[in-house]
């Protein structure tokens, strides 16, 4: 019975990977194509060494003669790309497949905040753009000269496209090149090293082919004939797939088989080198097909040496003691000022691991939530450190930029055009770049304290960007807006009822606030105590009730429309629960600000706690869900938003 059970393994697959290669192929086929000879006038591209408005970077081995590079310039002109990466008619059996499953051409362009994707053969760049990434290639003193760099190999460029998309978000793009023919080996030796650049912070992705291949051969012998047809589906579909959009190399097909399923069991082991990485161990270099290395980490991600250098500066901070970042405990409340104050819960930094102990009190009168005692600005300055720039930027920039879906559904609100927006605590800028979607003739400003705010504007998800705190920058924005929101920002600050008047203070008349904070009277906050991310120990220094907040607007002049619940909820609170739970009972060893005795048994004892937990983290995602409907109903939701107009 299990074996004619396992039979049906390879059908299935087989099905699938039939659905699969109708998918890839209109995925494909969705490019457009260069139309040869195509020139444009503006630039007269190709008449001098540096007359082009773009840069060309191509891995070695992909010149591009005179007419296709003015073929490309003219394509990217006329359709007003910034960026344009260049996609070989040719390219090796395995390389179709990689393009077709990495981009979504349809909405690629549009996608504000997808990753940049593309063949990674060779890539077109406006200059303006390259300046602005501050990327090596940006400096590189040999375009002075030409308009051309021609040495990088296709996990370099894959690092290329990625910040260059989120420098032109909405004018980057891919096109078909006719005549071009990808370069550098068809092996498979490139492979490797492309997707875990690629696919860095999916690397369930990139063992997805290996499991498809393990499900055939597990019922293999209860069903020769099917597996037999679905591994020749398997070995014909990239031909399926590019069709004469983008046609394999001739020859990359015979051995494509058994290249892919060489570098599937290469990404098998690679896999498990980013899990030890994501438990603590130091990043291990696997070997590729062909006997080469992978290369490092993509920019951003902090490099051995990177974090031994910050942890000599951490070591420096702890060796004064944790005394220097407290303030004197008050005895009054912050908010309302009155006396009558109780432990509210005790807990410890679980988002970064970071010493200390925090106390959170609560009014009895009013009912704020506070911590007491303060972070010192020292205290600020430690525990804020890398967690949204330095060694934690790229972790974050994957959380913000994991779906546009909140960011929209913030800006969908009903009220008139804005003309002028600012976004207090912008971050990095995330939500004023996907609010231009629903408001694209709206101005979009945004100030923050950190210096992501100063990348947002590199970036030109901001018009302008005020980096400091806002009620010392008040008067000088006083006037100028019709909306300001704080997203998740009123939390964060030493005194939200400042913030509230400056607020109050530059508003227009009949301008709008909108606010969003955690909800400390939820369900959420009783039930995961210190570990609920609401809490984000020690971050948020104030949590207050939604009465509060709408009682402290009207005393400034403020008209509440609308208080909000149910939708604003945040998915998420059993799983993170569960990982400050790792956190406390094995934090990473390899975090700067730690020093293990024995680093290689704090390592295994991470890597056991985890594995223990993976069946309550499977447990968490699916309570997620069945709660939803409980605690998106009446005021229950981890959050809350208010909409208030200013009188």
């Amino acid at each position: 019975m299990v074996m004619r059970r396992r039979g049906w393994l390879p059908v299935a697959v087989g099905i699938g990977i039939g659905m699969n290669t109708v998918r890839l192929r209109a995925r494909l086929h969705a490019i457009e194509v260069i139309e040869a000879g195509e020139e444009t006038a503006t630039d007269a591209p190709g008449t001098g060494p540096n007359s082009s408005s773009y840069v060309l970077l191509s891995v070695s081995g992909m010149p591009l003669t005179a007419a296709q590079r003015r073929a490309a310039e003219a394509h990217a002109h006329r359709h007003g790309l910034e960026v344009l990466d260049l996609v070989p008619a040719e390219l090796a059996a395995h390389r179709v497949l990689d393009l077709a499953r990495m981009v979504e051409p349809a909405t690629y362009r549009a996608a504000r905040l997808a990753r940049g994707r593309g063949a990674f053969q060779a890539v077109l760049v406006d200059r303006e753009v390259l300046a602005r990434t501050r990327l090596p290639a940006a400096d590189d003193p040999r375009l002075a000269e030409r308009s051309e760099l021609t040495d990088f190999t296709d996990a370099e460029l894959v690092a290329v496209v990625q910040v260059c998309k989120r420098h032109a978000a909405t004018t980057t793009d891919l096109a078909v090149l006719p005549g071009l023919t990808g370069g550098g080996p068809d092996d498979g030796a490139t492979r490797l090293p492309v997707q875990r650049a690629a696919y860095a912070w999916e690397p369930a992705r990139r063992i997805l082919p290996a499991l498809r291949d393990g499900a055939i051969l597990l019922g293999a012998a209860s069903n020769p004939p099917a597996t037999l047809a679905a591994l020749g589906l398997s070995w014909l579909q990239p031909v399926i797939v590019g069709g004469d959009r983008v046609r394999v190399t001739s020859g990359t097909l015979r051995h494509s088989a058994l290249t892919r399923r060489r570098v599937a069991a290469a990404q098998v082991r690679g896999a498990g080198g980013r899990v030890r990485e994501l438990l603590g161990a130091p990043a291990v270099a696997p070997d590729v097909p062909g006997g080469r290395r992978r290369p490092p980490p993509p920019p951003g991600r902090p490099s051995p040496a990177e974090i031994a250098r910050q942890r000599a500066g951490y070591r420096a901070d702890l060796a004064g003691g944790l005394d220097r970042f407290f303030e004197r405990p008050r005895t009054t409340c912050p908010w309302c000022g009155g006396g009558e104050l109780a432990a509210r819960l005790r807990g410890r930094d679980v988002a970064q691991g970071k010493p200390g102990e925090f106390r959170y009190d609560r009014c009895a009168g009013c009912g704020h939530v506070f911590q007491n005692p303060r972070l010192s600005l020292d205290g600020l300055d430690f525990y804020y450190r890398d967690f949204y720039d330095g060694l934690g930027a790229t972790a974050l920039e994957e959380v913000f930029g994991f779906s546009p879906e909140p960011y929209l559904d913030r800006a969908r609100q009903a009220i008139p055009t804005p003309r002028n927006w600012l976004d207090v605590g912008g971050g990095h800028g995330h939500f004023c770049n996907v609010a231009r979607t629903v408001w694209p003739a709206t101005r979009f400003d945004a100030l923050d304290i950190g210096a992501g705010i100063e990348e947002a504007a590199r970036r030109r998800w901001v018009d302008r960007a005020y980096r400091g705190f806002f009620p010392e920058l008040a008067a000088e924005v006083k006037g100028r807006y019709d909306i300001i929101s704080m997203f998740h920002y009123l939390e964060h600050t030493r005194d939200p009822l400042a913030e509230l008047d400056a607020a109050a203070a530059v508003l227009q008349p009949g301008g709008h606030l909108l606010i969003e904070v955690p909800n400390p009277d939820s369900p959420a906050a009783r039930l995961y105590g210190p570990l609920w991310p609401g809490w984000l120990i020690p971050q948020h220094q104030h949590l207050m009730p939604a009465a509060n907040v709408a009682v402290a607007l009207q005393e400034r002049g403020f008209a509440v429309q609308e208080t909000r619940f149910g939708e604003v909820h945040q998915k998420g609170d059993p799983v993170m629960a569960l990982y400050g739970l790792l956190q406390r009972l094995a934090p990473s060893p390899s975090a700067a600000w730690r020093t293990a005795a024995l680093p290689g048994r704090a390592r295994a004892v991470r890597a056991l706690t985890a594995a223990a937990l993976v069946p309550a983290f499977a447990a968490g995602l699916v309570l997620d869900e069945v709660s939803r409907p409980y605690l998106t109903s009446g005021s229950r939701a981890n959050a809350y938003r208010i909409l208030a107009r200013r009188l």
